[in-house]
């Protein structure tokens, strides 16, 4: 009893888990430049997370999410639509690569590319944090136009000023997402090289690549196994409770 018990628990752990995944995939169907996370099963017999991978996908592993339960998840970094604002400082990346940010935390990496100018005309993202140029330092705004090329190389009124630094990681399951769209390698040691194949748009965003409507039909499946885990569990409860109250009882 106790076996069977562990099982049906483990299985609403892991239906609760598959939940709160899509939970947060549907919060962030609007979060520009967010990358979904997607559910994949482990075999029971399971010994390296890392050997049960596609190979054909690059993913990258929320090991903390996994624990003993039998699912495991992966960042799936398929484009998003590009979506028109017009603003001259919304960036928008067109194939592999990451704008290159300095945090407090270090360097750090992000598809979400609706920059902003600060006090000091220094190109920052929406949480004040310095995008770095091709120059190794942060982007310096002085002047009125700004254009930027699909390359990527910024002119301010006419002048070439910097470039963004676009960096691409070939193998990018060494990236963790550490909140509001950035990322980054799970050892210092891993760094980016320059992004090949990329066209960058100004006057664009990348929106999430969530497909709302795919992820709420999840939901409600899982939603459906949960709760038969559930009525599973009360059943048993009631026959352990039924078993107890009568065991030893005088006829």
């Amino acid at each position: 009893m106790r076996g069977e018990i562990n099982n049906i628990l483990t299985g609403a752990l892991a239906y609760e888990k598959r939940l709160e995944i899509l939970s947060n995939n549907l919060a962030n169907v609007n979060t520009t430049g967010f990358k979904e996370d997607k559910i994949f099963k482990l075999p029971l017999q399971s010994t390296s997370l890392w050997d049960n991978i596609p190979e054909n996908l690059q993913i990258n592993i929320s090991r903390d999410m996994i624990s003993n339960l039998p699912i495991g998840s992966f960042t799936n970094f398929n484009q998003g639509q590009l979506k028109q604002t017009g603003n001259a400082l919304d960036i928008a990346i067109e194939g592999e690569g990451f704008f290159t940010i300095q945090t407090p935390k270090g360097i750090q990496y992000t598809r979400k590319g609706n920059f902003a100018l600060n006090q000091d005309g220094t190109v920052v993202t929406q949480d004040g944090f310095t995008v770095l140029g091709k120059s190794g330092g942060s982007i310096q705004i002085s002047g009125h136009q700004v254009t930027v090329d699909s390359a990527g190389v910024i002119f301010v009124d006419g002048s070439e000023t910097d470039s963004f630094n676009i960096v691409d990681f070939p193998d990018k399951k060494i990236l963790l997402k550490v909140g509001d769209s950035l990322y980054s390698p799970i050892n210092n040691d891993y760094q980016g090289v320059q992004a090949e194949n990329t066209v960058v748009h100004q006057g664009f965003i990348e929106s999430s690549n969530v497909d709302s409507v795919k992820v709420m039909t999840e939901m409600i499946n899982v939603m459906r196994g949960y709760e038969s885990y559930q009525k599973v569990l009360m059943s048993m409860n009631d026959i352990t409770a039924k078993t107890i109250n009568e065991v030893g009882k005088i006829s």
